[in-house]
C-alpha cells in the first residue's frame, strides 16, 4: 500500500537531479524501450488492430514508469516507485466515478477495446478564452448538449472588466465568478445539477481555486478539479496542494496529461509510451479517479495528424487492455468551428479513440489558441460521433478504414487550417443555438459520414 503522505515525503527525500538531466532522461529511456519492445509505427494502420502492440506499449510505460519515477519541479527530486506499489494502485484504482445530482447524475464506467458502451462525454471549450459578456451563453452551450454528461469552463478575458492577474485579489473574485457563473449556465441550460468535472478555469494559483469551490457559490459534492502534470512526468506542490483539499472535500480529482510529440519523448512510438506512463503518475500521486490524455503535436498543437491518431489509439489500447482506469482523451484539432475540416478532424479522433476504449472530454478546436473560436457544436459532432461508433459496435479494422478516407480530405491542410468562425459567428446569442450555416454545414458532412459507414440513425 502506498498512501499521497508517501509520496508527498518522497518529494522530499527522493534523489537528487537537475530538471534538465531528468528531460534528457526521459528521450534516452522512452527510446531504448521502444527498441527492447520492437514498438513500430505504421501509418497505414491508424487504429492498429494488434493486441501485442498494445500489450508491448503498455510493459514499455510501466517500465519507464518504474525506471523514471516522478520529477517533483519544487525539490529537483525524483519520486520512485517499486512494482509491488504501482500494481496495488492499479488494483484498487476507481472504475466508476459519479457526477451531477438527480436527474442530471450521470456515471462513468470503464472501457474495454470495441466497448458498445457509449463513451462518457465531458463537454467542454477547454478553456478557451472568450469575452466576459459571452462566458455564459458559450458554457451554457456545451451544457445543454443532450449527450453531455457533464460541462466545464472557458476562460473570461476579464471579471467585472478587470483583467485577470495571478497572485492578486483579482484572481480570487475571478475564481469565484466562474464558479458562479458555472452554474448559472447549468440553470439556463435547464440542467441545474449537471455535474461540472473542473469548476475553475479562470485561476492557476490553488488559494484562488480552493476560495471558489464553495456549495454557496454553486459547487456541487462530486463536480471535480483537474490537476494536470507538466510535461513530461513532472509535478510541483500547487499542484498537490489540490489533492491534499479534494482528498478530504468530496470533490472528483481529475487528472490531465498532455505529452509532447516531437519534445524530448521524440516520435510517435517514444511518445505514446511517455503517454502511457502519464497515468501511472495521476494514479498515484494525483490520486486521479479518471484520467484526460491530450497528447499533443509540438508544431501543430493538435492531435488530429496521423502519427498522433496512432498514438492516441495504441496508448487507449495499452491501458483498455492491461487496467480498469477510466481513461479519456481530449481532441485537439487544427481547424475552427463552422469548416468542413473540422467536422472531419473531430470525428477522426473521437473515432479512432472510442474504438480503443476511450471516454471523450470535448474538446478543443482551432489549436485551443485563438479567442473565441469554440462552440458547443462541436462538443455535439463529437458525441454523436462517438456514440455511432459504439453503438454500432465497430471494429478496429472497421474505424481504421474511416480514419484513413477521413484524412485523406484534411490531413494536407493541417499546416494552414481555416480558423473558421468566431462563437458570436456561428452562435445565434439570444438562443444559445448553432447558426443555419453551421446545422447545414453538419447535415452534409454527415452526409459523407455515413457514405463511409457511420450511421447516424443510431443517435
Amino acid at each position: 500500500m502506498i498512501t499521497f503522505w508517501d509520496v508527498v515525503g518522497r518529494t522530499e527525500s527522493g534523489p537528487y537531479m537537475k530538471e534538465e538531466e531528468f528531460d534528457w532522461q526521459v528521450g534516452l529511456e522512452a527510446g531504448k524501450l521502444v527498441k527492447k519492445y520492437d514498438i513500430q509505427y505504421d501509418p497505414e494502420q491508424v487504429v492498429p488492430a494488434d493486441d501485442g502492440l498494445a500489450d508491448r506499449v503498455y510493459q514499455a510505460g510501466l517500465d519507464l514508469f518504474l525506471e523514471l519515477g516522478i520529477y517533483c519541479r519544487d525539490t529537483n527530486r525524483l519520486v520512485k516507485f517499486t512494482r509491488d506499489e504501482v500494481e496495488w494502485a492499479l488494483k484498487y484504482a476507481p472504475t466508476t466515478i459519479t457526477y451531477g445530482q438527480g436527474r442530471d447524475q450521470a456515471v462513468m464506467v470503464y472501457r474495454s477495446v470495441e466497448d458498445p458502451t457509449p463513451p462518457f462525454c465531458l463537454c467542454t471549450p477547454v478553456g478557451a478564452s472568450v469575452a466576459e459578456e459571452r462566458f455564459v451563453p458559450m458554457v451554457q452551450s456545451y451544457a445543454q448538449e443532450p449527450l453531455a454528461d457533464t460541462f466545464s469552463s472557458a476562460f473570461s478575458l476579464t471579471v467585472h472588466g478587470r483583467p485577470i492577474k495571478s497572485g492578486t485579489p483579482q484572481e480570487v473574485e475571478a475564481a469565484i465568478w466562474n464558479v458562479l457563473k458555472l452554474r448559472e449556465a447549468a440553470r439556463a441550460a435547464g440542467r441545474p445539477q449537471i455535474g461540472i468535472h473542473n469548476l475553475v478555469s479562470n485561476a492557476e494559483r490553488t488559494d484562488a481555486i480552493l476560495a471558489a469551490v464553495q456549495a454557496d457559490f454553486g459547487a456541487l459534492p462530486n463536480d471535480g478539479l483537474a490537476v494536470a502534470a507538466t510535461a513530461e512526468l513532472k509535478i510541483d506542490y500547487e499542484r498537490m496542494k489540490k489533492v491534499a483539499f479534494m482528498r478530504h472535500s468530496g470533490h472528483n480529482k481529475y487528472g490531465l496529461y498532455g505529452a509532447l510529440m516531437g519534445g524530448y519523448a521524440g516520435g510517435p512510438e517514444a511518445t505514446a509510451i511517455v503517454h502511457v506512463a502519464h497515468h501511472f503518475l495521476g494514479l498515484l500521486a494525483f490520486e486521479a479517479q479518471c484520467h484526460c490524455g491530450f497528447p499533443l503535436q509540438l508544431m501543430q498543437s493538435c492531435n488530429s495528424t496521423r502519427d498522433l491518431l496512432w498514438l492516441i489509439s495504441v496508448g487507449t489500447q495499452a491501458l483498455s487492455r492491461n487496467t480498469q482506469l477510466l481513461v479519456n482523451i481530449a481532441p485537439f484539432t487544427a481547424a475552427g468551428p463552422c469548416t468542413e475540416m473540422v467536422v472531419d478532424e473531430i470525428v477522426a479522433i473521437v473515432a479512432a479513440s472510442t474504438v480503443s476504449g476511450a471516454d471523450l472530454d470535448l474538446l478543443a478546436v482551432a489549436r485551443n489558441k485563438h479567442p473565441e473560436r469554440s462552440s458547443g457544436m462541436e462538443a455535439r459532432i463529437g458525441a454523436e460521433a462517438g456514440h455511432v461508433v459504439a453503438r454500432q459496435g465497430m471494429t478496429r479494422e472497421q474505424v481504421n478504414e474511416i480514419v484513413k478516407q477521413l484524412l485523406a480530405d484534411y490531413e494536407d491542410k493541417i499546416e494552414q487550417a481555416p480558423l473558421g468562425q468566431r462563437f458570436d459567428e456561428c452562435y445565434d446569442l439570444e438562443r444559445v443555438q448553432p447558426t443555419q450555416e453551421y446545422v447545414d454545414l453538419y447535415e452534409q458532412s454527415k452526409e459523407k459520414l455515413t457514405e463511409l459507414g457511420l450511421d447516424y440513425s443510431l443517435v
